[in-house]
């Protein structure tokens, strides 16, 4: 008897469960762009700030920069291969071994199409949570490594 609470997942049932979340994702992204459209990018955001009034996070100073380190330190804590950085004015946050380019290869959908771009402004949505500032994505890269980066508009809410 395991007094563990995790779950002990074999190879297989993990594979399975990849492929039906790959698929659940698929869907999900696909029916939000038949009904939404162009607000698309305004659904994943409000999700990203929803997302974040949930995360166990506190900045006693909201700036980007604080918010990038700990969104940094959150996700990587999740087993996510993230790092970030500044660039000018701008946030850049590098994924390696990107968990939405898993799904996409599974799904035979094209890298950086609209799962990659929900994904990018779900983030956004979570630091313009945590800053109080509206924030753009803009991707640099994509593929096993991934990039994007992050403007912050100058006025906080």
């Amino acid at each position: 008897m395991s007094h563990s609470t995790e779950l002990q997942l074999t190879v297989e049932e993990y594979d399975k469960a990849f492929i039906e979340v790959s698929f659940l994702l698929d869907m999900f992204v696909s029916t939000i762009e038949t009904f939404i459209g162009k607000s698309t990018p305004s659904l994943a955001v409000a999700a990203g700030r929803k997302m974040a009034a949930n995360l166990p996070i506190y900045l006693e100073d909201p700036s980007p920069e604080n918010a990038l380190e700990a969104l940094v330190r959150f996700f990587t804590m999740q087993q996510m291969e993230i790092q970030g950085h500044f660039k000018g004015a701008e946030g850049v946050i590098t994924l390696d071994h990107c968990p939405i380019r898993s799904v996409c290869l599974e799904r035979k959908m094209e890298i950086d199409s609209h799962v990659c771009q929900m994904f990018h402004y779900y983030i956004a949505g979570i630091m313009a949570e945590l800053t109080g500032r509206p924030v753009r994505p803009r991707t640099l890269a994509a593929g096993e490594r991934c990039s994007f980066a992050l403007a912050f508009s100058g006025v906080r809410k």
